[in-house]
């Protein structure tokens, strides 16, 4: 459904009703950049059939309504999200937010202010990075537990941000900003540099997971070079996660190869929400999978994961099952053939200074069996 109406008042009471009349969907807030709009002026109009061509071409599923000028919104199911989402980031002319939704329980404005504040917010910080830089200082890392069936322990490193003029950004804003202005070769590397530190701590630890945007594995001469530099005698207790969109062509299946060449384990991350999920597996070498954590949210979806679990053991892959927060959902998982959970069933992600307790509890017994 496209409503390209000057009328958007009319159009955001329609994308309101979409809404309410929804539990589970995704919403997609598109901004252009440029803010002095012309309709028959070349870039935007350029700008607009890139956008319609782009929803156009995923079928008639998708709605999009123009809730002003320069701004619009999309709704359409999660599964479908991935695909749309990446395309129309490739545009540089266009701000993009996503919002995932399950089971929804507020109004429909409450979303669309959700994900609109976040575009706003996406113009702030690309606007104060550009102009004053990146602090690596106002950057920290914790440690989310990924435990696994035999009690063994590993983490997934996760960047945290604390501006001092912007306060407290989430990753999923963050992150795609400074992926674009090509500012997390650093902050990649100070993730390492942290984990090799608690690694030679903890010997208990099995690994931890860092991860790479596609933009980090594209050319990684920088990420061998810094890995020859730090001295870890396992390499296979550094890990790498990649989602989809950094498996886009010959050169980086040369360039991960690589990387595990030196023992470094590889994971697809956020597994089963996009498109081309089986082929990668047959194309790359990886050593297990994580599953999204939308899989989590409805207990239909249990026939889906024991069908993959299935799938992904034949192929000699880890499995691990992502977003498991409480018991009634990892009860639902005794008949998966899983190898690890992550989520807030287990833990929140800890600081450095936390884990030292939590290895200690593993110890004794007091951690929950899987």
């Amino acid at each position: 459904m496209t409503l390209f109406s000057t009328n958007y008042v009319s159009n955001r009471n329609c994308a309101i009703e979409s809404i309410n009349g929804k539990t589970s969907f995704t919403l997609i807030y598109v901004k252009l950049k440029d803010s002095k709009w012309n309709d028959g002026e070349p870039n935007t109009k350029n700008n607009l059939d890139f956008l319609e061509r782009t929803i156009s071409s995923q079928g008639d599923s998708i709605e999009w309504y123009r809730v002003y000028e320069d701004e619009f919104v999309i709704i359409l199911d999660t599964r479908e999200a991935s695909k749309i989402i990446k395309e129309i980031t490739l545009n540089e002319e266009m701000l993009v937010q996503s919002l995932f939704v399950k089971n929804r329980q507020l109004p429909a404005l409450h979303y669309l202010r959700k994900v609109s504040n976040r575009s706003e917010k996406t113009g702030t910080i690309q606007n104060t990075v550009l102009k004053d830089g990146l602090d690596i200082k106002e950057f920290s890392t914790v440690f989310q537990p990924i435990l696994h069936k035999n009690n063994h322990l590993s983490f997934e490193a996760l960047m945290r941000w604390n501006s001092k003029d912007l306060g407290v950004i989430t990753p999923n804003v963050f992150i795609p900003i400074l992926d674009r202005e090509g500012l997390l070769v650093n902050l990649t590397k100070k993730i390492i540099n942290e984990a090799v530190a608690i690694l030679n701590e903890y010997k208990q630890i099995d690994y931890i997971t860092v991860n790479l945007t596609a933009s980090l594995v594209k050319d990684i001469a920088w990420l061998l070079e810094h890995l020859e530099s730090i001295g870890l005698n396992e390499n296979r207790r550094i890990a790498f996660e990649l989602t989809e969109d950094s498996l886009a062509n010959i050169e980086v299946r040369n360039n991960l190869k690589q990387i595990r060449e030196r023992g470094h384990l590889l994971f697809i991350d956020d597994f089963g929400t996009g498109y081309s999920n089986f082929h990668y597996l047959a194309t790359f070498n990886f050593d297990g999978v994580k599953l999204d954590r939308v899989f989590m949210g409805d207990q239909s979806n249990k026939k889906v994961i024991v069908l993959l679990s299935k799938f992904i053991k034949a192929l000699d892959l880890k499995f691990i099952i992502e977003g498991v927060e409480r018991f009634d959902q990892f009860s639902f998982l005794l008949e998966t053939k899983y190898d690890a959970i992550q989520g807030y069933y287990i833990s929140q992600p800890l600081k450095q200074t936390e884990l030292g307790d939590f290895i200690t509890q593993m110890n004794f017994g007091s951690l929950k069996k899987i």
